[in-house]
């Protein structure tokens, strides 16, 4: 019979398993061999990043239009520095949020930038009154974040099998649960999740 891990690789693969299910049978593969770290960042998917920082594959690009009363949605002309600073985006929703909006939004998908960035822009452009602002990306920045989950799920199921350790049904021996727990590789696998990108001044 095929073992839970052979399993979440089947399901990785198939386009009709959505990203919140293969997380929670990645949680529950976690929870059994108390890969804590794991666990964390399937949890963080699972509920949202809200204040933390979030991965750098949750890093969307996308650029910021102003609403001139007399024509209506304008491009903003800034120096390439800082728009190349403010043009990328966290999104700390829950992965199930994410899902939704991609298939709620059919090519773009809009943000209202926080309060902070409203100031920096409206400081940035000469225009005699405040103005009102949208960041604006392609709705594939949100695919390109569930498929990134789906591979990061599959590639860690291949490591798990690579290192002997595939299940039976829904356990795993006591030798496949050392082995997750002592192998460098499993352990610090979430590691290489975050980037170098600063959020701190420009998180939305």
């Amino acid at each position: 019979m095929k073992g839970i891990i052979l399993e979440l690789q089947t399901n990785a693969l198939d386009e009709q398993i959505t990203v919140e299910e293969l997380l929670r049978k990645a949680y529950l593969v976690a929870r059994k061999l108390q890969l804590k770290e794991f666990q964390k960042w399937i949890e963080d998917e699972q509920n949202g990043y809200a204040g933390k920082r979030v991965p750098d594959f949750r890093y969307i690009h996308g650029s910021y239009k102003a609403l001139n009363p007399a024509i209506g949605w304008i491009p903003l002309m800034l120096s390439p520095k800082f728009e190349d600073l403010i043009s990328k985006m966290p999104i700390d929703y829950p992965i199930s949020q994410i899902q939704n909006l991609y298939n709620k939004n059919d090519g773009t998908i809009s943000f209202t930038p926080n309060a902070k960035i409203q100031q920096l822009l409206n400081q940035s452009i000469d225009f005699p009154i405040d103005m009102a602002f949208s960041y604006q990306a392609n709705s594939s920045e949100l695919y390109r974040i569930l498929s990134t989950v789906r591979n990061k799920i599959l590639e860690w199921a291949i490591l798990l099998e690579e290192n002997g350790i595939v299940g039976l049904e829904l356990s795993f021996s006591d030798k496949e649960k050392e082995t997750a727990r002592n192998s460098e590789g499993i352990i610090q696998y979430t590691n290489n999740f975050f980037g170098t990108i600063d959020e701190a001044n420009f998180s939305q």
